[in-house]
């Protein structure tokens, strides 16, 4: 009989394959499960080498899998030595504010860059510009990231390192943003129009340290295993080089599947043909298809409220999408697009029934990304064309909170938003995710907490949540969050339940999230995190 490396026994299992937890031990042998079994077998899988830890009722379950974020881009804002700090900021002066003592605290850092400014909230709402920026006199380029990633703030010399001009065509699916005289405004919209800026930005020597920080901070959280999707995935050669580094030196303890680019899939294939252990690959492919509702270029069947004549955006055509599509799923990548108006969702759904029209029944695990926005008739096809929905539920809290949403769209089809239930109820699959950086919260137990109870997850407000009829179970956001974001990455037969063969990436938390009143979800932490097989986390320690 083989004997384990590590036993974890408890009352509280859930191993994400049923829906509820049971009482036994958790057998780890190398780097994978062995076995599940009563906790009056266990002594047969234990000699003198096997470390017994008695978990008690604490949970233990399979490592968190995020299934949406950007994980270099990440790393490089939450590092304080190279990133500005702005969603507390309150107004264009106090931004730039911040952007001079960072400037003169960091007098080596090759480009001056900050994240989360959020225009909406300020004081007084409107759009900034360069202007600002240039009256500090800096010598160096400045580029800052808009809280939801799809707005670049900079200075001139930032637009004259990347070769932006006043006539410069914009990108599709992107926007050089001007002034009322014509001239740039320093405002650059979605990720066409700002990938040069931001390749120039995570082209750092800072970025390894950086990704050491993050890589620290999701032990810490439970977090196992990511996808890393386009924009800021692999957008430089230097990225998944260092991820490689990272894996070769045993410090990539979390795993990275990867997401390029849907419009470059001979480079994709490179990728995948180069990338391909179980600790960093690339699965599928990923298409921003429209922008997000604020800036009112996400895709809409009916007008803005505040913007009458204006639907928003999208950066390929119906038939673009399509040809993409298809292309994408005869060579064997999965999709994931980027939809946050309804409009963009039916397009999406649009490009997946073509592409089942040419080749027959859909088999690759596609999805579509955080879709804010769905109608009814929308939610019934995506059982039939085997599309899962892979959504972020702190941005629903988030969105909720800041009143940026019901201007745009109105109360109406504001209580439509974000149908987590009804997606589920029609026969799909949610796969949960962060969308780190943009989000308030990388922590999954916040994102449980919002889903469940439809709450903010840091004051646990408002009371009964908002449009509590689209919350989920608590099993339901568990397994989101572990058995079906991998199942979005096309890692299900290695990851997201614990079953025996499966790769060994294993959470302990400090209580039963079963046992507890939902409201305090929010507050439970981590104890133990268990990567390939290693204790690379124990709080406390």
């Amino acid at each position: 009989m083989e004997k384990a490396d590590f036993v974890l026994k408890g009352s509280a299992i859930f191993t994400g394959a049923g829906d509820k937890p049971i009482s036994g031990c958790v057998l780890i042998k190398g780097n994978r499960i062995l076995k599940i079994v009563p906790l009056d077998r266990m002594t047969g899988y234990i000699d003198e080498k096997t470390t017994v830890i008695n978990c008690g009722d604490h949970l233990i379950m399979p490592g968190f899998n995020d299934s949406h974020m950007h994980i270099s881009l990440g790393s490089v804002q939450n590092d304080p030595d190279f990133c500005i700090q702005m969603m507390n900021c309150k107004s264009e002066e106090e931004c730039v504010q911040m952007v001079k003592s960072f400037a003169d605290s960091h007098p080596d850092n090759p480009w001056i860059y900050g994240t989360g400014w959020y225009a909406e909230v300020w004081d007084n709402p409107h759009t900034p510009s360069k202007e600002s920026l240039d009256a500090l006199n800096l010598d160096r380029p400045v580029c800052l990231n808009s809280f939801d990633l799809h707005s670049v703030w900079c200075n001139s010399i930032a637009l004259e390192k990347i070769g932006i001009k006043k006539d410069t065509p914009n990108p599709q699916g992107g926007i050089y943003g001007h002034d009322e005289q014509g001239e740039l405004n320093g405002i650059l919209y979605e990720p066409p129009a700002t990938k040069a800026m931001m390749d120039e930005v995570l082209n750092v020597p800072t970025l390894k340290q950086s990704l050491l920080k993050c890589l620290k901070h999701f032990r810490e959280l439970g977090i196992t295993s990511v996808a890393d999707v386009y924009p800021s995935g692999l957008t430089n050669d230097n990225i998944p080089e260092i991820f490689d580094e990272l894996e070769q030196s045993g410090e990539l303890t979390t795993r990275i599947t990867s997401f390029p680019s849907l419009t470059d899939i001979a480079g994709a294939k490179e990728l995948k043909r180069k990338y391909h252990t179980n600790k960093h690959r690339v699965a599928g492919l990923k298409q921003v298809l429209d922008g997000v509702v604020e800036a009112h270029t996400a895709f809409l069947s009916k007008e803005y409220d505040n913007d009458p004549g204006k639907f928003g955006d999208t950066s390929l055509t119906q038939d673009e999408l399509n040809k993409y599509v298809l292309a994408a799923q005869k060579e064997g990548f999965p999709v994931k697009i980027h939809t946050i108006g309804d409009q963009a969702s039916t397009m999406a759904l649009n490009a997946y029934e073509y592409a089942k029209s040419k080749i027959g029944k859909l088999t690759l695990h596609n999805s579509l990304e955080h879709i804010d926005m769905i109608r009814q008739d929308d939610i019934d096809r995506l059982k039939s064309l085997n599309v899962m929905c892979a959504v972020q539920p702190q941005h629903c809290i988030g969105d909720y909170m800041s009143g940026g949403y019901l201007p745009c769209i109105g109360k109406e089809r504001l209580s439509h938003t974000w149908p987590y239930r009804e997606i589920l109820d029609a026969g799909s699959h949610l796969a949960f995710g962060s969308d780190f950086p943009a989000v308030y919260s990388v922590n999954p137990i916040w994102t449980i907490y919002a889903a469940v109870t439809r709450c903010e997850p840091n004051e646990g407000k408002p009371d009964g949540g908002y449009f509590r009829e689209h919350a989920i179970t608590l099993t339901e956001a568990l397994q989101a969050h572990t058995k079906w974001s991998a199942y979005a990455e096309s890692f299900e037969n290695e990851l997201g339940t614990l079953e025996p063969g499966k790769l060994a990436d294993v959470i302990v938390l400090d209580r039963n999230l079963f046992d507890i009143d939902p409201q305090k979800i929010r507050f439970a932490k981590v104890n133990l995190t268990f990567s390939d097989g290693k204790l690379v986390y124990k709080r406390g320690k």
